[in-house]
This record gives C-alpha cells, sequence and structure tokens, in this order.
C-alpha cells in the first residue's frame, strides 16, 4: 500500500535533478508530485548513510527550481537491463527517493507550475 500523501506524476524524458550537500549527484527524474520524487542514477555509492537532509535542483529545458529542501527515503540498486550484458563497462543503476521538506509558499507555487507543465499521467 503506499504511504505518499501526494500523487505522483510521470515527467517528460528530459526532467534533471541534481542533489546537493555532501553527496552530490545528477539524475534523471522518473515521477515526481508535491511530496517528492524519485530519480536514476548511475552512481556506485549508496546515498543512505550520514545526513538524509540535502536540496536539489530540478530543471528541464530554461526552467530550473532551486534550493529544494529535501531527504532521501531511499536508494536501491535496479536489476541489470539483459542489453548490459555484452557491454565491457556495467552501469549500476540505483533508484532514489526523495521527500520534499519544508517548501516556503513561492517554492510550493513553482513546484505546481512544473507539475502542470512538465508531467503526464499519474504514475
Amino acid at each position: 500500500m503506499d504511504k505518499r500523501k501526494y500523487p505522483r506524476f510521470s515527467v517528460e524524458e528530459n526532467v534533471i535533478v541534481a542533489l546537493q550537500n555532501g553527496i552530490n549527484r545528477i539524475g534523471k527524474v522518473k515521477d515526481i508530485g508535491l511530496g517528492g520524487l524519485s530519480f536514476e542514477h548511475i552512481y556506485e555509492e549508496d546515498l543512505i548513510g550520514g545526513d538524509s537532509r540535502k536540496s536539489l535542483i530540478l530543471w528541464i529545458n530554461d526552467v530550473t527550481l532551486p534550493k529544494i529542501p529535501c531527504r532521501i527515503v531511499y536508494d536501491k540498486p535496479l536489476q541489470i537491463p539483459s542489453e548490459y550484458d555484452s557491454l565491457t563497462i556495467r552501469l549500476n543503476t540505483r533508484l532514489c527517493g526523495i521527500e520534499f521538506e519544508s517548501l516556503t509558499d513561492q517554492q510550493i507555487t513553482q513546484l505546481e507550475l512544473f507539475l502542470k507543465t512538465y508531467t503526464k499521467n499519474e504514475a
């Protein structure tokens, strides 16, 4: 059963997130809602551990939502696709779940506009 307070929506292909504060990561956003998002990244190290409170930048084309306070909820490895079997270098993809924290009214307004503009159907 889903414990999320807000629904998540699929995003357009080119939505990118940069997680900051100590451990920096860049990844491709999979889904997003008012409460958080998930993204895929190809870094080996687990993001869990230490201070889970971070901030992130969300961007697509020329639109940027900076300094969104958040915390890491999970960071888990994904199954390696069979098409990677023939590659010399293995890319281990991980899925990271983020919960937004203490958003300002302005950040909520920007996020709502982002959701209206760049999301598809409910995930």
